[in-house]
């Protein structure tokens, strides 16, 4: 079971993933810096949110590997506005090509995270950055639903 469930989530992961890099390597120069949204105040263009998601899953995957040894996830009081928005401007001197590098690596580290997982890890549950509270499962879908969705704003 646990090495049929590796399979069908790194299958997900894997064609968002393509689709993704398909969509962005699409992009020029000037739709890269194109606004998706406003959040607050704060303008988001497309290499804002290319960041977000590079960072959201390198996050989810330290979120994961913190449930399976037995930690409860992030603390209650998590603010993920000010997450985000602390990440994006960390983030500014990182270019498509290091965003997308970096997406690589961090895909790498996910699937040999999902490569250590026992069949009753997936069940294990923590509190995700929303304050869900998500079971391992959950969270590995997730990151390809969440980098799903954000592709389709920037898709427009």
């Amino acid at each position: 079971m646990s090495q049929a469930m590796k399979d069908a989530v790194k299958k997900k992961l894997t064609t968002v993933r393509e689709e993704t890099v398909r969509v962005l390597n699409g992009l020029t120069e000037e739709q890269w810096q194109a606004p998706v949204y406003s959040d607050e105040g704060a303008e988001w263009r497309v290499i804002d949110v290319v960041r977000h998601v590079a960072d959201s899953e390198r996050g989810m995957t330290a979120l994961m590997a913190q449930v399976q040894a037995g930690g409860e996830g992030v603390p209650a009081d998590f603010d993920l506005t000010r997450w985000n928005r602390r990440v994006v401007a960390k983030l500014q001197d990182k270019g498509p090509a290091d965003l997308l590098a970096g997406m690589s690596a961090n895909r790498e580290a996910l699937f040999a995270f999902i490569d250590t997982l026992a069949d009753d890890d997936w069940a294990k549950q923590g509190r995700h950055a929303s304050g869900h509270i998500l079971s391992i499962e959950q969270v590995c879908r997730l990151i390809a639903n969440h980098e799903r969705s954000h592709i389709a704003e920037i898709r427009g």
